[in-house]
């Protein structure tokens, strides 16, 4: 399974989304009975995947293609090959093609589902899948997916009949028994999530996703040691496995004891539907402002809410083996975060000592493009959302420069007083309207 994280007030928040492990191929998965009339090659093709050579399918399915363009089932697994290989528009035309070719197929838009998953097209996910399970209710992989869209979207009780659905075909099911207790940890029935993990792991002791989703249990419950060692031993079984990995960034941040603790009031607020965070968001707002005695509590939890990750993801980069465990987005977004603060701290430090306020404004330029960049460096970012983080970033940078040239030539002008109006409209509107959607 692999994870991704939402935002409130601009926070990265525990993983919502959960998808089986790095591979597309379900651990419960068996040649499908849409490719029960074809000849051996389908069977040929399900092998290299498994085998995780999906490069080699590609080659395989290419000749196949060649041959038969309009291939449906050959279309499918070519998806298939592709999400395996991480092209997913790719994949995504081909998934389509075969819906177009073979719409009464399940198996076509089961594909197409995970597809949109993996591009963050959650409602075209959700509509693909949904389509899947009329035209065969009995799968338990097809309710397991859905059940996954439903986590993602922070619905707990839907995804756990969604699991639930799913081992009613299928008991020993252990994706859906993982998803099971993911959402049984969420609402709060610990002893009963422990109890789907027991009976996951007595099916299937050397599934690397069941150890990952005990690790995401353990962790949300404010057990980091034991959701350590889990971590640990799913990327043994999985060196690869993208959602192990990602739990175990998450375990060792939680070694300290700040994150911890943001760790818990995020799990917490993931409880609340969309609108209430809203209503948090700005109630906190609107006391602090009313009591300012609070405000030593407030900031952290607004600096927090913007920097835990690439701040903390920093320190894991001093350490050996959490340097290791980092992607490289996170590196990447850590490393932006302490270059451009150590850049703005040095402006401001300058500015100071030897009276140089051109230096200043520059400084308060790239203090406030670090909120945007860190969204335009996050992993898995909407596309949209990441355009956008990426125009404030440049934005607020070049205001910042041009403010520092207009201090130097006119620094009593209303082209500078402008100038820095407009950088903080901008930094405000971006700020707003990321903490608000």
């Amino acid at each position: 399974m692999a994870c991704s994280f939402t935002v409130w007030s601009g926070a990265y928040l525990l993983p919502k989304r959960v998808e089986h492990s790095d591979s597309i191929l379900p651990a419960a998965f068996q040649a499908h009975h849409f490719f029960m009339e074809q000849p051996n090659w389908p069977d040929r093709i399900l092998l290299l995947l498994r085998q995780g050579r999906a490069a080699q399918a590609e080659q395989e399915l290419h000749r196949v293609l060649h041959a038969d363009p309009n291939d449906a089932h050959a279309h499918a697994l070519m998806a298939l090959a592709l999400l395996e290989q991480h092209r997913n528009e790719e994949a995504l035309l081909h998934a389509q093609t075969s819906v177009g070719l073979a719409p009464e197929h399940d198996f076509a838009y089961y594909l197409l589902s995970l597809t949109q998953q993996r591009l963050q097209n959650t409602e075209a996910a959700r509509e693909a899948i949904e389509q899947a399970l009329s035209l065969d209710p009995t799968d338990p992989n097809y309710h397991h997916t859905l059940g996954i869209l439903r986590f993602t979207q922070g619905q707990w009780g839907a995804a756990l009949r969604a699991a639930e659905m799913g081992l009613a075909y299928d008991p020993e099911h252990v994706d859906c028994l993982g998803l099971r207790a993911r959402c049984l940890a969420r609402l709060g029935r610990s002893e009963d999530a422990a109890s789907s993990l027991s009976q996951a792991l007595h099916y299937d002791p050397d599934d690397a996703g069941t150890h990952a989703d005990a690790g995401w249990v353990a962790l949300e419950t404010g057990k980091h040691k034991e959701a350590l060692e889990h971590f640990r031993n799913a990327l043994r079984l999985s060196p690869t496995s993208e959602y192990a990995r990602s739990g175990l960034v998450e375990a060792l941040k939680a070694r300290y004891w700040l994150y911890r603790a943001f760790l818990r009031f995020t799990v917490w607020s993931e409880n609340l539907n969309g609108m209430a965070r809203r209503v948090l968001f700005i109630g906190l707002y609107i006391l602090v402002r009313f009591v300012p005695l609070l405000l030593p509590l407030y900031l952290p939890l607004v600096f927090m809410s913007w920097f835990a990750d690439p701040l903390f993801n920093g320190l894991l980069l001093l350490n050996p083996y959490g340097r290791h465990a980092l992607s490289d987005e996170q590196r990447r977004q850590a490393l932006g975060f302490v270059v451009v603060l150590v850049a703005a701290t040095a402006a401001f430090t300058v500015s100071s000592l030897a009276h140089q306020a051109w230096l200043g404004a520059i400084g308060l330029g790239l203090l406030a493009a670090i909120f945007p960049l860190m969204v335009t460096l996050r992993p898995r970012v909407p596309k949209r959302t990441q355009r956008w983080a990426l125009a404030a970033t440049v934005a607020l940078i070049l205001l910042g420069l041009l403010g520092g040239g207009l201090q130097l030539v006119a620094p009593d002008s209303q082209a500078h007083t402008g100038t820095m109006g407009l950088l903080f409209i901008i930094w405000l509107l971006f700020i707003w309207t990321t903490a608000m959607s």
